[in-house]
């Protein structure tokens, strides 16, 4: 398209006046009323021109009142934009001196804003001086629709000339034949086909699109011919070089006289795409690490089984998967090496799940496998014992063979739930009941584990609270020397009341190091442990050596040491009055090197260290050595049947022995009979802790009692 209007600023009065028809923005201007303004000017011996009249619409226009122009022409000039005072002036100039018509294009700049007009000055000869009638007419729209005619006729040219695509009209005759027209050059890049070929007979196009894509791509066209819908589909082809294409196309049908059914229509090449929604689909439903099911396409793939399950009355099972004690290998031999244990892992798992089963990794070391369809319990025990034996042999990596047990908890479906988070809960709750039973098992879930987890979830909460609001007790308990009866210290026991009821330390402490909880409890049990002892020899009497529990989870803090070294200063406690019980299962579990460091520095300190309930894991000779332990504390299983068991018999004797041979004390716990007492004096056991001396006590009138009734060693 062209235009042969005159540009603005063109000086041709022809095309001022008598524009041409055949230009849409020449057309536009004639069709529309125009603000004009209109002034008459006339010349004054002494001052030059001045404004004899000013139409009212010249306030709009110009952007002043009437009163603010009054009859200066000077102030309408101030308002000219100055590029344009040039031109204007060589309009003015030639008109005054042949007393000629005038016109001229230019801009006016008001407050915020800039317009164009068109301003005609006529002599008037018939006026005494030099007088003239000026209008000036606003051609702003009509200049930005002039501007956006070229604009938008530049931009049709270039989309029909350079879009990525193919445009072109498509028409399907009454008969059946069809015929391509009106084409872009888009049209030879996406078929790949010369244009008289296109043009000719659009059957070698049809030919390349994929087989299973043509009936119901003729279906929808048929439909759209039939409707006069907007006709939309998305179909594969592979052109006659081979390139595999994905196309989308769109049409506008309309119904001609003759019957005929013509679309103007678009065709994009999607296959880019499509490839780019393909991967970012795979990213937000593949585990990145092993390439499994995440999350996001295990609850998809498990809502449809869920689906299948309850319409068909069939079964199914959730299997979650923990791998026992991988962090060790992430610990000792680095990130590396366990993402190397968690591919393999996920290999394995893939062998050994059925071809029908979903296998996801739904977060660090937790894995699930869903059996869609199965018929009886044993065939998930069939798929738990394939896992176990493959998940138990060496992965090796770096010249070491490594390997780990699993612990499962089942879900079976729809019998356990029915909704993708109800089965994984379930099955987390199982999974937890799995590893509480000493791990490597697997533990179906039922409605009573759930009743046992909503409890300790209760009471996590509770116990949260019971730190925060420091309502927790100690309970002093009498250690006695085995041979004499004298008070030698005491244990600190925690105590905790929720709701008038007393909840047994077996039930809330291990809770706590399960909820992360341990750290505040054992803070807050050494602050009121130290308090009571030095409030217990503030009355004048030795309370003897005070023995803490401590966890795993204190002794991995850097600066656990520093801050029981504090604790004793803060309360003028003697370091070496302060006993640390730790338990076999803490010094042989994770981070072992770096507990071993924190017990060497309470050692340091001043402080004795006691290993608790001996004899019930798995502490080696080694193991004694590498932690220096001062004291051993036989466990109560022991002690309970040691005149009617041999073998408790044989090993307290044996823990006494072995304690002697290294230099440490021992301590016998759970004495409640002189029968046992005396078997413990025969062997030459040390110490003594039990009902037959005191119970656990949290009364510090009770306390000071038993101190002062006892004597002192």
């Amino acid at each position: 398209m062209t235009s042969t209007s005159a540009k603005p600023g063109s000086n041709e009065r022809s095309s001022a006046q008598a524009p041409a028809l055949d230009n849409p923005a020449a057309r536009l201007m004639l069709t529309n009323l125009l603000p004009v303004a209109i002034m008459r000017l006339s010349r004054t011996p002494s001052r030059g021109f001045q404004i004899d009249y000013l139409s009212e619409s010249s306030e709009a226009l110009w952007g002043l009142s009437l009163p603010e122009i009054g009859k200066c022409p000077r102030r309408l000039w101030r308002r000219i934009h100055p590029d344009d005072l040039p031109h204007l002036h060589d309009r003015l100039r030639e008109a005054g001196k042949g007393r000629t018509e005038w016109s001229a294009t230019f801009r006016i700049r008001t407050e915020g804003s800039e317009k164009w007009v068109v301003g005609r000055g006529l002599p008037r000869p018939d006026l005494p001086g030099d007088a003239w009638n000026i209008t000036v007419t606003d051609i702003t729209a009509q200049i930005q629709a002039y501007a956006d005619l070229q604009a938008s006729e530049a931009r049709f040219r270039a989309l029909t000339e350079n879009i990525p695509g193919a445009i072109f009209r498509y028409r399907l005759r009454t008969d059946g034949t069809h015929q391509i027209f009106d084409m872009t050059p888009g049209c030879i890049g996406i078929w790949e086909l010369p244009a008289e070929v296109i043009n000719t007979d659009p059957t070698p196009i049809w030919n390349m699109i994929h087989p299973d894509d043509v009936p119901p791509m003729r279906a929808s066209v048929v439909d759209s011919a039939r409707s006069l819908k907007p006709w939309h589909y998305i179909w594969r082809l592979t052109t006659p070089s081979g390139r595999f294409k994905w196309l989308e196309g769109r049409g506008l049908p309309h119904r001609e006289a003759n019957g005929d059914t013509v679309w103007h229509s678009v065709i994009l090449d999607v296959t880019e795409q499509r490839r780019k929604d393909e991967e970012i689909r795979r990213l937000a439903e593949r585990d990145e690490l092993t390439g499994l099911a995440n999350r996001t396409l295990l609850r998809r793939r498990l809502e449809t089984a869920l689906r299948q399950r309850l319409a068909d009355r069939a079964g199914g099972a959730l299997i979650l998967i923990d791998l026992d004690h991988f962090k060790d290998i992430n610990d000792t031999l680095g990130h590396d090496a366990g993402d190397i244990f968690l591919r393999a892992t996920a290999e394995r798992l893939t062998e050994s799940a059925g071809r029908d089963d979903v296998v996801a990794r739904i977060g660090g070391d937790e894995f699930v496998v869903v059996m869609p369809r199965i018929s009886d319990e044993q065939a998930v025990l069939d798929t738990i014992a394939r896992i176990d034996a493959r998940l138990s042999q060496n992965v090796h990596i770096d010249g070491r063979d490594l390997s780990t047990t699993v612990s499962m908890g089942v879900a079976l479906f729809p019998r356990d739930g029915d909704t993708p988070n109800t089965l994984l809960k379930h099955a987390d709750i199982a999974l937890f009941e799995a590893k509480a039973a000493g791990r490597q098992t697997h533990v179906f879930f039922s409605r009573a584990l759930s009743a046992v987890r909503e409890r300790r979830q209760s009471l996590a909460e509770a116990l949260r609270g019971a730190i925060v609001a420091d309502t927790l007790r100690v309970a002093f308990q009498p250690i006695v020397e085995a041979g004499s009866g004298r008070h030698k210290g005491f244990e600190a026991l925690a105590r905790w009341t929720l709701d008038g009821q007393a909840i047994s330390p077996a039930e809330f402490i291990p809770l706590a190091e399960e909820t992360g909880l341990a750290v505040p409890l054992g803070r807050l049990l050494l602050t009121r442990t130290l308090s009571l002892a030095r409030r217990l020899a503030d009355t004048g009497i030795d309370p003897g050596t005070i023995s803490v529990n401590v966890s795993a989870a204190q002794l991995r803090e850097p600066d656990f040491a520093a801050s029981i070294a504090a604790a004793l200063r803060d309360y003028g406690f003697p370091p070496q009055r302060l006993e640390i019980e730790v338990t076999e299962t803490v010094i042989l579990g994770r981070s072992s090197e770096r507990i071993a460091l924190t017990l060497r520095e309470l050692r340091g300190l001043g402080t004795r260290i006691a290993l608790d309930d001996f004899g019930t894991g798995y502490a080696s000779l080694a193991h004694l050595k590498r932690i220096r332990v001062d004291r051993l504390k036989i466990d109560q299983s022991f002690v309970r049947d040691i005149e009617t068991d041999a073998d408790d018999a044989v090993i307290v004797r044996t823990v006494i022995s072995l304690a002697k041979s290294l230099g440490m004390d021992v301590v016998a716990e759970g004495i409640e009979t002189r029968e046992q007492l005396a078997f413990l004096r025969h062997y030459g056991c040390d110490l003594a802790q039990g009902y037959l001396f005191g119970r656990p006590t949290t009364s510090e009138t009770d306390l000071v009692s038993y101190l002062s009734g006892i004597g002192q060693a």
